[in-house]
């Protein structure tokens, strides 16, 4: 029988210990079974009669068929009120894993209760049903309520659906609002593709750090004013930030003072100035050298606070938060900058993507902010609001601040924020004038490149022409190569000489095939392939946008084109699919069907194909692949037609494993078909799902009624199925039949009949099934380790030494090994053998 696999091996039977039937497993199989005989009693007498297992549903245009799943069949009672359906399951307790069905366009929910030890089963329709009906099947403990479902016609006029017996509405398309023609905003009008996408843009320079206004020292016990000890020359250039020949001016100062408090002061302020002068190994090594030559004072505690700042700037901004928070944490109330290493505190945090930290930082009302840390405060909190997420909230902060300083100016994380705010809320004005601002403030620094773009498409967006544009995305393209601005300048080029009619299909779709391999972003390779693949499509060779479409859809599995992707494949498919059959081109046709069966499965692709494609399959021998797409058709079909697909679908089902689904659709099956000339074969795959997932004995209950369906693979598997369950005497009755000669030549079934005989008793009638079975690899142990056993109950103890001793010094498999050996150094015991 095509499909048909072993599900696995009998168990054999020494004394009281059980062995497999196979070569490669060892089970416990009498006392599991005797210790289960004698409990289940007790479980029945403690439990209801009957366990709600399952409950699945099948839907067609009017009906709606919910089957269940029973240990055992309770008695049940129907009763339908209005729009509600109970089903009182007598003496019935849910499982603990039963799942009720979920609600659907039909059906709002189903609900589970109990009431005294019944269980009761509420379906409730947005319908009044129209008819509902019961039917059952005692053996396998199985229901079906079949329902034809309500409408509103039914429900404004239920006299006339009851003279009708049912009333049916047309069936008319819907649109699917999951599928991706639906969902992208390019699907039917893909030249807007070129004209409307762009990538989202990550701009993030880094945080500019704030430190207290200079110098420090002047907070050093005992408070001392600048100017006692600072030159003015000095205290000149810091109204200029003119670190470089402030920490010179201050270095030559430090070299002839003599006073040690003046001296202590210097010393902090040159640190300070080369720290706020960009500089790193110099004040690196010497705040580290005044923290441990002072510890335990102020001036230690600033001269921390300094190399805390310069790590943040340089090194780990992460590391340097924590740091930070102890220092702040030992500063305590004596903090006199409180305001300043709070902000840097929240600063850190946005720096790291902390922004609930920063919030919490920017809120605490137990310090008073004003100047400049107050416009500091106002700031972070507006980009705390941004990094949040809170696009509006930011907006309104940034723009109230800017009315009140030009502080944002000066600060390029901050700036950036502002100027995507304002492009975002699509004021692409105000925008081009913050980026512009953004680019001046990044000139040889990182990120210009992007500030640059945003710049060039605020002012698209905001009106210029392209040829106004253009001149910017070339300088980009040219000024900073191979950079993510850069490559962004040429896809937006190419849109704009496409949509233009001034560049062809072909350069335009190579241009973007440069990206979709070049780009040094992911999105904008997605960006590039997508935009390729439309081009393809649009010049009418659809085969190609399709072929990179998967590819595209197999390498960006998370894009944000994924979907318009999508939409390109499900448009463009069934213009591939039919002419590839036209042409005869089967296995191409199925190939491509089936890298694509997700949309057939989703149905956002009609079904006029699937005949094609199931037949085409069938031409080519591959059934598994033709059962898939039946499979679908089943889900979409009725009556008569399901009938059809039953076989090949409960055969694909258990070549996956799914034994459960076999169990269901052959319930199903015999439900609606039990006259069906397929029985027999599906009665099949039922007995066979039923050994492989263990439940051996609601298989033998089928195998045991009369009307139940024959032939030679179904006798087959029942010999192996009573094997199983320790039957002998049934896997004789059948196995013992002359037309079971071929079947028990060797093999499994030779095995079985064996084993039969062997457990009954009938040593002479095993022996030479065991002596077959000793020339096949995989038994010859297990048949060897029989015969020995054979010897033994015979009493030839000496023989079946001798054979024990010849399996465990020539045998392979180590649990035969073990087990011969056992059986050695009992009869090694034995008086007999020791004389």
């Amino acid at each position: 029988m095509p499909g048909e696999r072993s599900a696995g091996c009998t168990p054999i039977t020494v004394d009281r210990t059980v062995y497999p039937r196979g070569p490669m497993t060892l089970l416990l199989r009498n006392i599991f079974l005797a210790t289960l005989l004698l409990l289940l009693p007790l479980q029945v007498r403690a439990h209801a009669t009957a366990v709600l297992q399952k409950v699945t549903s099948t839907g067609e245009k009017a009906r709606l068929q919910i089957f269940l799943r029973l240990s055992t069949l309770p008695g049940h009672v129907l009763d339908t009120t209005g729009r509600r359906v109970d089903l009182v399951l007598k003496d019935t307790v849910a499982a603990a894993d039963f799942t009720p069905l979920p609600g659907d366009d039909r059906m709002i929910k189903m609900i589970v209760r109990k009431k005294a030890a019944d269980t009761v089963l509420s379906f409730y329709f947005r319908y009044p049903p129209q008819n509902v009906t019961v039917d059952e099947n005692r053996e396998t403990g199985s229901l079906m309520l079949d329902i034809l479902t309500g409408n509103p016609f039914s429900a404004a006029y239920p006299d006339l659906s009851s003279r009708l017996k049912g009333v049916t509405l047309l069936h008319r398309n819907e649109v699917d609002y999951t599928n991706p023609v639906n969902l992208s905003p390019y699907a039917g009008r893909w030249r807007a593709l070129f004209r409307e996408y762009e990538t989202p843009v990550t701009l993030r320079p880094a945080v500019r750090l704030t430190l207290p206004p200079f110098p420090l020292a002047v907070y050093l016990a005992p408070r001392t004013a600048a100017a006692k000890w600072l030159t003015p020359e000095v205290m000149a250039l810091a109204g200029g930030k003119k670190w470089e020949l402030i920490y010179r001016e201050v270095r030559q100062q430090l070299e002839t003072e003599k006073n040690n408090d003046r001296r202590n002061r210097l010393l902090l302020t040159y640190a300070e100035a080369l720290v706020r002068a960009g500089e790193y190994e110099e004040p690196y090594q010497l705040l580290q050298q005044i923290v441990l030559s002072y510890p335990d004072t102020r001036l230690a505690r600033f001269a921390r606070l300094l190399f805390i700042y310069l790590q943040a700037e340089k090194e780990d901004a992460f590391l340097a938060s924590v740091e930070l928070d102890s220092l702040v944490h030992k500063l305590g109330d004596a903090n006199p900058f409180a305001a300043y290493t709070t902000i840097l505190q929240a600063e850190l945090a946005i720096q790291t993507e902390r922004y609930k930290d920063a919030k919490t930082f920017l809120g605490r009302d137990d310090i008073a902010y004003s100047g400049r840390a107050e416009l500091l405060r106002l700031l972070r909190q507006a980009d705390t609001a941004y990094g949040r997420g809170r696009m509006i909230r930011a907006l309104v902060a940034y723009l109230q601040l800017a009315r009140r300083s030009d502080i944002i100016r000066s600060h390029p994380r901050s700036l950036a924020n502002f100027s995507d705010t304002l492009y975002t809320h699509q004021r692409y004005g105000d925008a081009a004038r913050q980026y512009q601002r953004l680019s001046d403030l990044l000139a040889d620094h990182r990120h210009r490149d992007l500030a640059l773009f945003r710049l060039a498409m605020s002012q698209l967006r905001s009106g210029s022409r392209p040829r106004q544009v253009m001149p910017l995305l070339l300088q980009i393209q040219g000024a900073y190569p191979d950079t993510e601005g850069a490559f962004r300048a040429s896809l937006k080029q190419t849109d704009l000489q496409y949509l233009a009619g001034s560049l062809s299909s072909e350069k335009a779709a190579r241009a973007y095939h440069r990206v979709s391999e070049k780009g040094n972003r992911i999105e904008l390779r997605e960006e590039g392939a997508v935009k390729e693949a439309v081009v393809y499509a649009l010049a009418g060779d659809d085969q190609r946008a399709i072929a990179l479409a998967m590819v595209i859809l197999r390498d960006f599995q998370s894009g944000r084109l994924r979907v318009t992707t999508q939409a390109l494949v499900i448009e463009r498919l069934p213009r591939v699919l039919k002419k590839l059959i036209s042409k005869g081109l089967y296995v191409k046709a199925l190939v491509l069907a089936k890298q694509n069966r997700e949309y057939f499965a989703r149905g956002w692709l009609k079904t006029d194909l699937l005949y094609d494609l199931a037949r085409a399959y069938s031409r080519l021998g591959v059934y598994d692949r033709a059962v898939r797409t039946y499979q679908y058709i089943f889900d979409v079909s009725d009556g008569a037609e399901r009938e059809k697909v039953y076989l090949p679908l409960l055969k694909a089902l258990f070549e996956e494993d799914r034994y459960d689904l076999v169990e269901d659709y052959a319930d199903r099956f015999f439900f609606r078909y039990p006259d069906s000339p397929d029985a027999p074969r599906v009665f099949l795959y039922r007995l066979r799902a039923l050994r492989s997932s263990g439940r051996l004995d609601l298989a033998a209950r089928l195998l045991d009624r009369k009307d139940r369906p024959s032939s030679r693979e179904i006798d087959l598997v029942a010999a192996s199925i009573y094997a199983d369950l320790g039957r002998w005497q049934d896997v004789i009755r059948i196995l013992s039949r002359p037309e079971m000669a071929a079947a028990t030549a060797g093999g499994e079934h030779a095995y079985e009949l064996a084993e039969a005989y062997f457990q009954t008793g009938k040593y002479d009638r095993a022996r030479p099934i065991y002596e077959r079975l000793q020339q096949e690899d995989n038994f010859r142990e297990l048949a060897m380790f029989r015969l020995a056993r054979i010897d033994l109950q015979r009493g030839r103890k000496k023989q079946a030494l001798n054979e024990f001793r010849q399996l465990a010094e020539k045998g392979k498999d180590p649990l035969w090994i073990k087990l011969a050996k056992e059986e050695i150094r009992i009869l090694e015991m034995e008086p007999e053998i020791q004389k």
